[in-house]
């Protein structure tokens, strides 16, 4: 299904409209659609975080099918195939896939806690408090919306779609950079575009040397998923409880200590025994 994506390799600029189409003719397509499906059917008030996610993706979608139709036209078939890189062609080096999933699922908490202090003195923006708490009324849907839909869909596009383009027009380092950039600024207040950036350059980096968009998706669902837990089985906790909350006096600094260096061990390993999958630079003087 994400074959016929391959030969889309969107640059900066096309990136940055594809993000602007997402967070706004998106956002507009998905309220309007989740509005217009609850006053028809009432009974639908607490899926409207369903119903809107996915059709969000619909106006960066149709830009993506019109730019490979218009190429596809413009091309003759006489001439040189373009470019090529799959979404998903999976290298995990050394390390392999199995110690891979073993390594990421405790990352994702090790990375959580060394960067926490980078939001803990912000204010959570009032609607993300509504949306928690429709998390805890509206259990099955922002399940499936929060855990499963977000991090299929966020990869694809942000990942699969987004950087790879850029690791092929950018340096690795710049087209990691932007892509975490982005992938912050999707989330639309910084309470949690600050942590999504961060997770971001992780993933990214992650995906550049694996190239596997299942690794990226798992990082994304442990994060989702784990936040998505702790908000509904324990509701009394305030919505910015955080691990320093949660792990009393001096066992949080251990903790943190204990994370750092875990982090910085696992990144190593990556770092010495994935290969560079994605490394293709069009314009070498980028």
């Amino acid at each position: 299904m994400l074959k016929k994506y391959s030969t889309y390799l969107p640059d900066l600029t096309q990136s940055w409209l594809l993000i602007m189409l997402l967070a706004l003719a998106g956002s507009l397509l998905g309220g309007l659609a989740s509005f217009i499906l609850t006053l028809i059917y009432p009974g639908f008030s607490g899926w409207g975080e369903l119903i809107m996610y996915p059709i969000i993706y619909i106006p960066p979608y149709i830009a993506i099918r019109l730019s490979l139709k218009n190429r596809a036209q413009a091309i003759p078939d006489t001439e040189q195939e373009p470019l090529s890189v799959p979404i998903n062609r999976p290298n995990f080096g050394r390390i392999g896939a199995l110690a891979t999933v073993l390594l990421t699922i405790p990352l994702v908490f090790s990375f959580n806690i060394i960067t926490e202090p980078l939001t803990m003195w912000m204010d959570v923006p009032e609607f993300l408090k509504q949306f928690l708490e429709q998390v805890q009324s509206n259990k099955i849907s922002s399940f499936i919306a929060v855990v499963l839909f977000a991090p299929i869909l966020e990869e694809i596009f942000c990942r699969g779609i987004i950087l790879r383009g850029l690791l092929v027009h950018l340096s690795p380092s710049k087209a990691i950079l932007w892509s975490a950039i982005m992938f912050g600024i999707m989330h639309l207040n910084p309470w949690q575009a600050i942590p999504a950036f961060m997770l971001g350059l992780l993933m990214g980096w992650i995906y550049y040397r694996t190239h596997s968009i299942w690794i990226v998706i798992l990082i994304h669902l442990v994060n989702n998923g784990f936040s998505y837990l702790i908000t509904v089985f324990y509701p009394e906790l305030p919505v910015d409880t955080g691990f320093y909350d949660l792990i009393p006096g001096m066992w949080y600094f251990i903790a943190y200590i204990a994370a750092f260096v875990f982090t910085a061990l696992v990144l190593h390993l990556m770092n010495k025994y994935y290969d560079k999958t994605i490394s293709i630079k069009i314009q070498p003087n980028s």
